[in-house]
C-alpha cells in the first residue's frame, strides 16, 4: 500500500512538472500552432499607434479573421494617437501592464528593442517551422532583428515622392513630370505655392516644422548623409545638414511651406490637399487617393541628389509582443495569422502598407498607382539606424529644427548648439 502511495505521489510530482513546462512560455514540441484548442477562452490585447479610419477598420477586420479562425481567443483592440502612443506604451510597460501585443514605429522598436521588453519570437518560427520567413524581403526582416533574435515584423511604408497633378496643372507645369533633381524640388515648391493677401493657402512642399526629422531625413538622405552615425553619436550639425535646413528655412519664408506637426491627428498639408508636393508613403495617402481619387495623384522615386543618390526614406510599423505576456503562443498565433499572405494582402491594400512577402508582389502592384513606385524604391531604401541613442537625436534635432524655422536661432547656430547638448547628454548617460 506505501509503495502504491508512493508511485501516486511521484506519478503527481511528474505530472505537475510537466503542465509546468507546458505554460513556462516556450514554444511547446508540437509548435505554437495550437493557440486557441484550449477549452479556456484567452484574450489578447492589442495596442496600435494611429486612429485612422481606414488604418483601424482594417486591423478590426484583421482580429476578426483571426477570431473566427480561433474560437479560444479575443483580440482587444486599443488605438492610439501617434503622438501620445510612445509615452503611454513606456508608461504602460513601466507599471507592468502592457499590452500582450502592440504596433511598434520604426524609431520606438530600433530604439528600445535593447531593453529586453519583447518577445523573442524565433523560437516560435523554428517550432512552427514558419513558411513567411522564407518568403520575406531579407532587409525588411532584418530590420526587426537584434543579436540574433526576432523581436518584431515590420509592415514597411516607403516614403517616395508624390505630388498632386491638378495643382501642377493650375501652377503651368507638365502634371506628368515631377522635380528630377534635389535642386528642381525647391524651385518646383516656389512655383506651386499659392498665396492669397499675404498668406499661404497652398504650400508647395509639405515640409513639416514641428516633430519634422521625416520630410528632414527624406531631404538629407537625398545627399548622401544621415542625423547620426553608426555609433549614435549626432552628425546634424554637418555642413550638408546646415546648408539643407536654411534651404528648408528660406522656403518656408517664402511662403512655400504651411507650418504642421507631423504627429498632427488631422493630417499633414498634403493629406489634407494644402500642399503640391510631399514625400510621403502611399499609407499616408490612402485617405487622400479615396478622396480625390488616382488619377489626380503622381508617384516617382525621389528626385536625384547632386552625385545621383534616389535613397528613400523607409519606415512602418512593427508588430510584436511583450517579453511577459502570459500568452506567448497566442500572441504570436496572432502576429503569425496578420502576416499569412492573403490576410498581409488584404491589410496592406486597405492601408498604403506594403506587403512584405516577396511573392506577394506581382499581386500587389496590379492594386494601385504608387505601388510598383513603392516597390522599385526598396531598392534604395533606408530607415533609421538601430541605436540606443535614436531618442536623443530626435529630442534635439527636432528642437533645433522648431527654432530654426520660427526664427529663434539662426539654422546653424540651432544645429550646432542643439548637437552640443546631444552629445552632452550622450556622454552623461553611459
Amino acid at each position: 500500500m506505501k509503495k502504491i502511495t508512493a508511485l501516486s505521489l511521484a506519478m503527481m510530482l511528474t505530472l505537475t512538472a510537466l503542465l509546468t513546462a507546458c505554460s513556462s512560455g516556450q514554444p511547446n514540441k508540437e509548435g505554437a500552432t495550437a493557440a486557441g484548442t484550449s477549452n479556456d477562452e484567452v484574450t489578447l490585447k492589442l495596442w496600435y499607434p494611429g486612429t485612422d479610419q481606414i488604418v483601424t477598420d482594417a486591423v478590426n477586420a484583421t482580429i476578426q479573421g483571426f477570431e473566427a479562425k480561433n474560437p479560444g481567443i479575443k483580440v482587444e483592440a486599443t488605438f492610439i494617437p501617434w503622438a501620445d502612443y510612445f509615452q503611454k506604451l513606456t508608461v504602460a510597460y513601466s507599471g507592468g501592464l502592457q499590452p500582450d501585443v502592440q504596433g511598434l514605429g520604426f524609431g520606438q522598436m530600433i530604439s528600445t528593442v535593447s531593453q529586453g521588453k519583447y518577445l523573442n519570437l524565433t523560437p516560435y518560427i523554428e517550432a512552427d517551422k514558419w513558411e513567411g520567413q522564407a518568403d520575406f524581403f531579407p532587409d525588411i526582416l532584418k530590420a526587426g532583428q537584434y543579436e540574433g533574435g526576432q523581436y518584431g515584423l515590420l509592415l514597411p511604408e516607403i516614403r517616395p515622392l508624390a505630388w498632386r497633378k491638378d495643382f501642377f496643372k493650375e501652377a503651368g507645369l507638365d502634371p506628368d513630370s515631377p522635380p528630377k533633381t534635389f535642386d528642381e524640388i525647391f524651385e518646383y515648391a516656389e512655383k506651386l505655392k499659392v498665396v492669397e493677401g499675404g498668406k499661404t493657402v497652398r504650400g508647395g512642399i509639405d515640409i513639416q516644422t514641428s516633430n519634422g526629422e521625416q520630410s528632414y531625413l527624406s531631404l538629407l538622405l537625398l545627399l548622401g548623409e544621415d542625423f547620426y552615425d553608426a555609433e549614435g553619436n549626432p552628425t546634424f550639425d554637418s555642413p550638408v545638414s546646415v546648408q539643407l535646413v536654411q534651404k528648408q528655412v528660406d522656403l518656408y519664408n517664402s511662403g512655400a511651406i504651411i507650418p504642421s506637426n507631423q504627429q498632427q491627428v488631422s493630417g499633414t498639408p498634403f493629406q489634407n490637399s494644402q500642399a503640391a508636393m510631399a514625400f510621403t508613403s502611399t499609407q499616408g495617402a490612402a485617405s487622400l487617393q479615396k478622396s480625390v481619387g488616382q488619377g489626380k495623384l503622381g508617384w516617382a522615386l525621389p528626385p536625384a541628389g547632386p552625385d545621383g543618390e534616389r535613397t528613400a526614406l523607409m519606415l512602418g510599423t512593427f508588430l510584436s509582443a511583450a517579453g511577459q505576456t502570459k500568452h506567448p503562443q497566442e500572441a504570436w498565433a496572432f502576429i503569425k495569422y496578420w502576416f499569412e499572405k492573403d490576410n498581409v494582402l488584404e491589410f496592406t491594400s486597405k492601408t498604403g502598407s506594403i506587403p512584405p512577402l516577396q511573392s506577394l508582389k506581382g499581386e500587389y502592384v496590379k492594386l494601385g498607382e504608387g505601388n510598383e513606385i513603392a516597390f522599385e524604391a526598396l531598392k534604395d531604401a533606408r530607415g533609421y539606424g538601430a541605436s540606443g541613442n535614436w531618442s536623443i537625436n530626435v529630442k534635439y534635432l527636432r528642437i533645433a529644427l522648431e527654432e530654426a524655422f520660427n526664427g529663434i536661432r539662426p539654422a546653424e547656430e540651432a544645429l550646432k548648439e542643439n548637437a552640443k547638448k546631444a552629445r552632452e547628454e550622450i556622454a552623461n548617460a553611459k
